[in-house]
């Protein structure tokens, strides 16, 4: 069972998670390799991403191949979003609940390495189970010992349950090197099906993974997009070179923003968005 954490009533008036939540939360993330956030979006906020989404990236949305968009799986793809309204709303990238447990997993060094969106098409089929990033060491098999270098931000522009799709979890993995890879040798498919987790993960609500857990997308069986924002937190050194500027997607970029928005940023919001480039 995955890791709930339900903000109290005085850390809602705090606007922010107290130091006992934030340790349980840690330490359930160390463990599981996931966790859920819930309700510390605004829905209004969640509505008008989606109507925005679904207006200004409709061409996406037609089954094809893009080359400034990933392809994931069938009727599955990766695309980047720009940092204007309504997705620079602070509540959507610099969540005030969220990144104090960041800081604790990444040691409190960390920026955003992608913002975009994983949209799965209506009948989009289970997606392969995979993990995000590529091994730090390959040879070595040091990965799964270390602390976590990225983690996948998902927070749900409509509800992640079995109708739309969700992301099933095989928590633990990201710390199991033996067990990952038999997950995702297609030899042994029917091996761990039991083992998985498919949340529900309400609007409002947000699930974040380690980068080496393994996951996947479920089969989207209702008869509209479910498009899930997703940012990714790692520490400055990392580098995702796994899913951009590959020979599928050679125009994609990972993290877009006007350089207007950029320059009214505080200090920390712009550490946060060091690496955002601007079209």
């Amino acid at each position: 069972m995955i890791c709930r954490i339900v903000p109290l009533e005085t850390e809602r008036v705090a606007h922010s998670l107290g130091s006992e939540t934030i340790e349980h939360a840690s330490r359930c993330f160390r463990g599981d390799g996931a966790l859920i956030i819930e309700d510390i979006v605004d829905t209004a906020v969640i509505a008008e991403a989606r109507r925005k989404f679904l207006e200004s990236y409709c061409r996406y949305l037609d089954g094809s191949e893009h080359e400034d968009a990933l392809t994931v799986g069938g009727l599955r793809l990766t695309i980047t979003i720009d940092l204007e309204p309504p997705f620079d709303n602070l509540q959507l990238y610099a969540n005030p609940y969220l990144l104090p447990v960041l800081r604790t997993v990444l040691d409190d060094d960390f920026v955003i390495g992608a913002y975009g969106v994983v949209c799965s098409l209506p009948s989009a089929p289970a997606q392969r189970r995979h993990y995000d990033g590529g091994a730090l060491f390959p040879l070595s098999g040091i990965d799964r010992v270390l602390p976590a270098a990225a983690i996948t931000v998902g927070i749900p522009l409509i509800e992640m349950n079995g109708v739309h799709g969700t992301t099933a979890l095989w928590l633990g993995t990201h710390q199991d090197v033996n067990r990952s890879n038999a997950l995702r040798d297609p030899s042994r498919s029917d091996d761990f099906n039991d083992e998985s987790i498919e949340p529900v993960v309400r609007e409002g609500s947000c699930i974040l993974w380690d980068f080496r857990l393994v996951h996947g997308g479920t089969p989207n069986r209702s008869t509209e997009p479910r498009p899930l924002l997703y940012l990714t937190y790692c520490r400055p050194w990392f580098l995702d070179h796994k899913n951009f500027n590959t020979s599928k997607n050679p125009k994609q970029r990972p993290l877009l923003a006007r350089a207007d928005f950029l320059s009214g940023l505080s200090g920390q919001q712009r550490r946060l968005l060091a690496r955002a480039q601007t079209r």
